[in-house]
């Protein structure tokens, strides 16, 4: 538990994690996100400040830090990290540039895009590639960028239980052929525990109701009777709709 303090009180201290990029597929690894409040009246400038710092990035060759960011229904802007070892966490974008010729630049931009929000928060998750069901040829950024994070919280000490139960929706998709995937992350900081953070995606919202209509037909009364099963254990469920934003995102070849 030390550990993830460490890292809490660090993220809070530097902004948007500096982090050799990973593929979030990948097993062990741990997603930092960083979300934004933004003033209603300071949207365009935040969003133009965004495209800037990637701009930034990208002309100064910065290969060793990458994020990907996400517009909520509730216009908060994700921004996440993907962290391959969270013992290698060393340091953020304002320590990346510190002391450099760009250090300048780097802070006007910085300042105005804390000048733009209300609030910040983080969260720390853990990818869980065993409880994950991604078919082959399932797509999920600039082909999919429609998104829905549906946050489970389960009754506390039902953690093992509840990985058996989301184990067994993988299977019973495997089982069934579904096309469409999900990615599991267990939720580690800034979050009520114990909680499990379903990612669902497609090209739009109506293409989201199609597949869940036809997956629903596919499951089945297995689906039905996994459903009930796993309530049981569930007692809040928040859901958050969303887009990926390619064009605000940092992701280096």
């Amino acid at each position: 538990m030390k550990k993830f303090y460490t890292i809490l009180c660090f993220v809070l201290a530097v902004g948007f994690n500096a982090t050799i990029a990973q593929n979030i597929d990948d097993p062990d690894t741990y997603v930092l996100i960083r979300e934004d409040v933004v003033k209603p009246s300071m949207t365009v400038g935040y969003e133009a400040s965004l495209a800037e710092l990637s701009n930034f990035l990208s002309e100064n060759n910065v290969n060793d830090i990458m994020y990907l960011t996400e517009l909520h229904d509730n216009y908060s802007y994700a921004h996440v990290s993907i962290i391959k070892d969270i013992e290698q966490l060393e340091g953020g974008l304002r320590q990346y540039f510190k002391g450099s010729k760009n250090e300048a630049e780097f802070e006007l931009i910085w300042d105005y895009l804390n000048e733009s929000i209300e609030s910040y928060k983080f969260t720390i998750g853990k990818f869980k590639p065993e409880l994950s069901y991604v078919s082959d040829g399932n797509l999920w950024l600039k082909e999919s960028p429609y998104r829905r994070w549906n946050y489970y919280y389960f009754k506390p000490g039902t953690e093992e239980q509840a990985e058996k139960l989301i184990a067994s929706w993988k299977s019973l998709y495997e089982r069934k052929g579904i096309k469409h995937g999900f990615r599991v992350f267990q939720s580690l900081v800034g979050t009520e525990s114990p909680a499990y953070i379903f990612t669902t995606w497609a090209e739009s919202p109506l293409d989201y109701q199609k597949n869940l209509q036809d997956d629903i037909k596919l499951l089945g009364e297995d689906g039905a009777a996994l459903w009930m099963a796993m309530m049981e254990l569930v007692r809040k469920v928040e859901t958050v709709e969303g887009w990926y934003l390619p064009q605000y995102s940092y992701q280096p070849e």
